[in-house]
């Protein structure tokens, strides 16, 4: 596959990133990954992360399906081809999996480098044949593998950028930063697409306008601050982690709940309900539409342009 056409292929790939770990990266991917699947997109996936905290919180760690990333290591490591392991985890959702075996990668590819060999675009020629058969293929990544990093930004269009307020937060994203200025002399086409508030208090109005005054400045007015911002609800976040449930489907045992995929597909806001876990049910379902509404808009443009 040439050069253009490997890029042609991934238009569609958005990368869930950020310098610092705990800012939502994990959660932000999977929760609008099982969002987008269930209002009718085909969606991949990708987990990255030596951690494999997204086989948590989708159910399969716990279940026992994850290989912990040992197919992932093999196709950018022997050059076999990319498959989809686990496949409708959820209905239209598929997964390649994450996990301990990315551990030993990042000094594979190291090696590599320092032998003079080009690692950067293993993992777009990886993914470029399967992502015709996806509306969306989503990555989570690990904040402290650059090399983990830069070969998922590598195969990827769009980037959003989970942050929590505060300057600790604000740091990561300049160390993101440095990574995306690196990737885009061979993956020129790389792009922010947002940065998105992660746990903040719903009345914690001038922390959040100084968080973005943060984010933007740190980000050179390179990406908008999505304008829905996800509160800090611990509860249905540990139940999430703990049950390998999507926070939707914690909101949806609520007597009462709508299927919140069904708002999304509409367009339109769920219905309301009370409680923690339908409240941050509605963020996600809100931002997913910003997110998708956004990659929308600029593919319109692109196709004017």
């Amino acid at each position: 596959m040439s050069v253009m056409a490997m890029r042609d292929a991934l238009t569609r790939v958005v990368t869930v990133a950020n310098g610092k770990g705990g800012v939502g990266k994990t959660s932000t991917a999977c929760n609008v990954a099982g969002l987008a699947a269930g209002a009718g997109w085909r969606v991949l996936l990708v987990d990255f992360d030596p951690q494999g905290n997204a086989g948590h919180l989708l159910g399969y760690r716990w279940k026992g399906q994850s290989d912990d990333g040992a197919h992932l290591v093999d196709v950018l490591m022997n050059g076999r081809e990319l498959k989809p392991l686990l496949t409708d985890i959820r209905a239209g959702l598929d997964v390649v999996p994450g996990g301990d075996a990315l551990d030993t990668l990042e000094d594979l590819m190291a090696g590599r480098i320092k032998r003079g060999q080009d690692v950067h675009d293993l993992f777009a020629a990886a993914l470029a044949p399967v992502a015709g058969d996806y509306d969306l293929i989503i990555i989570d990544t690990p904040p402290t593998r650059p090399l983990l990093l830069r070969l998922a930004l590598g195969a990827t269009r769009w980037i959003i950028v989970p942050t929590r307020p505060g300057r600790t937060s604000v740091e990561g994203l300049r160390a993101l930063a440095g990574e995306v200025a690196t990737v885009r002399r061979t993956n020129p086409h790389l792009e922010l697409l947002g940065a998105v508030l992660y746990d903040v208090e719903t009345s914690a109005t001038v922390i959040r306008r100084n968080a973005i005054e943060d984010i933007t400045n740190v980000l050179g007015g390179a990406a908008p601050v999505f304008d829905q911002v996800i509160r800090h609800a611990l509860a249905p976040v540990c139940e999430s982690e703990e049950q390998g449930m999507l926070i939707h489907e914690i909101a949806e045992r609520v007597d009462n709940a709508e299927p919140y995929w069904k708002a999304l597909k509409e367009g339109r806001k769920p219905e309301r309900v009370p409680g923690t876990a339908p409240a941050l049910a509605e963020d996600f379902v809100l931002l997913t539409q910003e997110i998708l509404t956004s990659i929308d808009r600029h593919e319109k443009l692109e196709v004017s342009a």
